[in-house]
């Protein structure tokens, strides 16, 4: 099979109007790059097309709604701190494997909540010993005396 298929090819394939594969592409539902040997064209990802040509072969009965979800590994939500895209799991863009492999917790943390540089202090500091309810308030006390500093 093809990496890439023309409009048409993506249309025919779909049974789609213009319109409609260009909004597939505004909901990043398909991939589009431009075509190296005409610029007035572009080409639209031959995975993606055969994904969405199950998915609507398939109907749209909950359980074949949940089976491809599965399958594909889609999220659920769009969300801007994750992505789940062709088999691997993405934090803001950074390749969440790649970050296991050299991250440290707290970078990970700080990258997940946005925070750019901000330095979190060791746990030890601020986790008082004691049941677990107790020190999870206690932390939450001494983030809010913080935040007013």
């Amino acid at each position: 099979m093809q990496d890439w298929l023309t409009a048409q090819e993506a249309m025919t394939r779909l049974g789609l109007k213009p319109q409609t594969l260009y909004a597939y592409v505004s909901r990043g539902l398909i991939e589009a790059r431009g075509d190296s040997e005409d610029s007035r064209r572009s080409l639209y990802r031959a995975e993606d097309v055969a994904r969405l040509a199950h998915r609507k072969a398939r109907g749209r009965r909950p359980a074949a709604i949940a089976e491809d979800a599965i399958a594909y590994g889609e999220p659920v939500l769009a969300s801007a701190i994750t992505t789940i895209e062709r088999g691997g799991l993405w934090y803001r863009g950074q390749d969440a494997t790649r970050l296991s492999e050299s991250a440290k917790l707290e970078d990970i943390a700080r990258l997940l909540w946005d925070c750019g540089t901000q330095r979190f202090p060791p746990l030890a500091t601020i986790v008082p010993p004691g049941e677990p309810l107790a020190r999870v308030f206690a932390v939450v006390a001494a983030r809010a005396a913080s935040d007013r500093a």
